[in-house]
């Protein structure tokens, strides 16, 4: 059964356009279910980080979470997307709502990486950061001011001391966002495919118990 996103879509989208806003302070939300549907509704917003919003994952409920987080590489936000499929939720709810992954994504959409995540170990802080430092192309600091050109005397020689943040130019740096970009999109697409594959493997796993249980009875 599809996910329910139009019945509470206003507060959905106000909740991840919160995030992703550079006027607000709000840098996670979570979604959830409605009880005993499939209807999303925001569970949570707040201000206080990774650490903050991990505390409220509820391990026994199917969960999404939209964070916001500073890149330690370009110290530029990145957005993480955690698909949260608690430990003691039911089996047959979870593999229902991996169907749900991709209009979430869609709806919820700009992040940087995805995150599949079963228990607290799986969202640790140190964990997003490296999932998110290797998914950066690049550590160059285009946000740090540029330093003033260094003085140096003639010395005779055609040698000239290159200094990078007045070196690079804006081709440059063009060539670079593009080249994290169509990196980027290769990511994003390789995530689809294995959000596919992993729910191929559940339908399949399902459907083979149906039939398991039919043969029983």
């Amino acid at each position: 059964m599809a996910v329910d996103l139009n019945t509470n879509k206003a507060d959905l989208y106000a909740a991840w356009q919160d995030v992703v806003s550079d006027k607000s302070d709000t840098n996670w939300a979570i979604f959830s279910y409605e009880p005993n549907s499939n209807i999303l509704k925001v569970v949570g917003t707040g201000d206080g980080g990774l650490e903050e919003m991990i505390d409220d994952l509820n391990s026994g409920k199917i969960m999404y979470a939209y964070c916001k987080m500073e890149d330690p590489n370009t110290t530029l936000n990145k957005y993480v997307l955690i698909n949260w499929q608690g430990e003691g939720a039911p089996v047959a709810r979870k593999g229902l709502c991996v169907n749900h992954l991709r209009d979430i994504t869609n709806l919820f959409h700009g992040a940087h990486i995805t995150i599949n995540a079963r228990t607290e170990d799986d969202v640790e802080v140190s964990v997003i950061m490296d999932k998110l430092s290797k998914s950066t192309v690049s550590s160059f600091n285009f946000h740090e001011k540029p330093k003033p050109p260094l003085q140096t005397k003639p010395v005779g020689s055609v040698y000239k001391k290159i200094v990078p943040e007045r070196d690079i130019d804006v081709s440059a740096r063009d060539q670079f966002w593009e080249k994290t970009e169509t990196e980027e999109r290769a990511r994003r697409e390789r995530e689809r495919k294995k959000v596919q594959e992993e729910s191929s493997k559940l339908e399949k796993e399902r459907v083979e118990r149906e039939v398991r249980n039919r043969s029983v009875f």
